[in-house]
């Protein structure tokens, strides 16, 4: 990857609701995103419950195309509702199929960063956990300048769940444009080493 790369995110939003404030969130970062940003958001409501019976028949079709998402991106953008101080069960639920995926591309060494919507804390202790559970798999995860959004005060989200407030969205319109850079200060280091490898071994 260098400076001209064009980079490939995977929005994935936690809440299942037709007009969720987490997939408005998203929707507003597809047009918020630098030029050389492109943000594809999947959808995880078809996938089961995670079950090592099932996983040992087979990925279900929903699985397999969550990870072959997440390994054809190159970095990752959460957005997480807050319920009962942690994450959504659908977007753990997500994690834990991903993080069954040891292939190259996979949550190991994947960047990644929170963003959400909820809430009087406006999911600040949902993010925490959803950290905690990235780290476990090798994601490594963007924590600041973080975008915390309470979704219940007056006009932030339209009926629809877009995002219409215009300070929200250059909140999120910066933590994307430091997202960008993070991502090429965190690859260009490992370029630099696989290359040296690369060298070594045909010396």
């Amino acid at each position: 990857m260098n400076s001209d790369t064009h980079l490939q995110v995977l929005g994935i939003s936690g809440s299942l609701r037709i007009a969720s404030f987490n997939s408005g969130l998203l929707r507003a970062a597809q047009e918020l995103a630098p030029d050389r940003m492109e943000i594809t958001i999947f959808d995880i409501k078809e996938l089961p419950l995670y079950n090592g019976d099932v996983e040992a028949q087979g990925d279900p079709s929903s699985v397999i195309a969550l990870k072959s998402a997440i390994r054809d991106a190159d970095a990752i953008l959460f957005a997480t509702p807050e319920y009962n101080w942690g994450t959504s069960g659908a977007l753990k639920n997500a994690i834990d199929w991903a993080s069954r995926d040891r292939q190259e591309g996979s949550l190991m060494g994947k960047p990644s960063t929170i963003i959400g919507a909820g809430g009087r804390a406006g999911t600040g202790r949902a993010q925490m956990q959803l950290q905690l559970n990235l780290a476990e798999t090798g994601s490594v995860v963007m924590v600041k300048p973080g975008v915390l959004v309470q979704a219940f005060a007056p006009q932030q989200f339209d009926s629809e769940g877009n995002l219409i407030d215009k300070q929200t969205k250059e909140l999120l319109r910066k933590h994307l444009d430091e997202f960008t850079k993070w991502i090429f200060q965190l690859v260009r280091p490992r370029e630099f080493v696989r290359h040296a490898c690369e060298m070594d071994t045909s010396a």
